[in-house]
């Protein structure tokens, strides 16, 4: 693990309540890379505290990064966290964190991945899929994102973009609350279900889950229902917010 210095430099709003950070490393090794596809990082904040943030760019971007980062109503913390990206012209990240990841040594030609995503989990899947495709991997890639409503699918566009471009990718949208979303015409319900109706053969899956403990619980017990192997399903989920015995 490093800890390095990053310019701020860019930040938008992608939707009502998510925010895209761009970084950019200010090391003197700008080809190497720091990270794995799907880890994270930790921002170090004003008076030693920490906030960790799913890196959302493929290591294939050289130095620099992409956070998505979702406004939290009411918090302060999140309100801090916001407000120091956004006016301060460097910040302090340490780097790499997480042990779920992804490189092409990981990837056989038989490997079917399943993508799984909820709210900003996106971001961690985002790594993942574009390291990938930026390798030209020919494997089966099946993305879902899952989203109380369609406005939450703040970068819908980039994977229709992916499956338009990729016979090898499809994405499949799903909103839980369809009354929300006027016309909304796409899959409904919950991710997990859609994923397990949707899943015509458990051998060489590889799932990757990135959301809530809720939701990457829900999905793994749909999945063992099916009989997926329990390390076929890969989440950070698993190491900070284990199931009680």
């Amino acid at each position: 693990m490093e800890t390095r210095v990053c310019d701020v430099t860019g930040f938008e709003a992608l939707n009502q309540d998510v925010f895209r950070v761009r970084l950019r490393l200010t090391a003197v090794d700008p080809e190497s890379m720091h990270y794995r596809a799907g880890q994270y990082l930790d921002i170090l904040l004003p008076e030693g505290k920490k906030a960790s943030f799913s890196i959302a760019s493929a290591p294939d971007q050289g130095r620099d990064l992409e956070l998505h980062i979702r406004q939290v109503p009411g918090s302060e913390f999140n309100a801090m966290i916001l407000s120091y990206l956004q006016t301060s012209p460097s910040v302090q990240i340490e780097l790499p964190k997480g042990a779920v990841s992804l490189t092409m040594a990981d990837v056989t030609p038989e490997t079917r991945f399943v993508f799984a995503a909820a709210s900003t989990g996106f971001a961690q899947i985002k790594s993942m899929v574009e390291h990938l495709l930026a390798n030209q991997a020919r494997n089966r890639i099946d993305i879902y994102w899952g989203a109380r409503m369609e406005a939450d699918l703040y970068l819908e566009k980039l994977p229709q973009q992916w499956a338009h471009e990729h016979a090898n990718v499809h994405f499949v949208p799903v909103v839980s609350e369809p009354e929300t979303s006027p016309g909304w015409t796409g899959r409904t319900g919950l991710m997990p279900d859609a994923i397990a109706e949707d899943l015509d053969s458990i051998e060489d899956l590889a799932v990757y889950a990135c959301g809530s403990p809720g939701m990457v619980y829900a999905l793994l017990d749909r999945l063992t229902e099916k009989g997926v192997a329990e390390d076929q399903v890969h989440s950070d989920v698993f190491a900070w917010a284990p199931r009680p015995a």
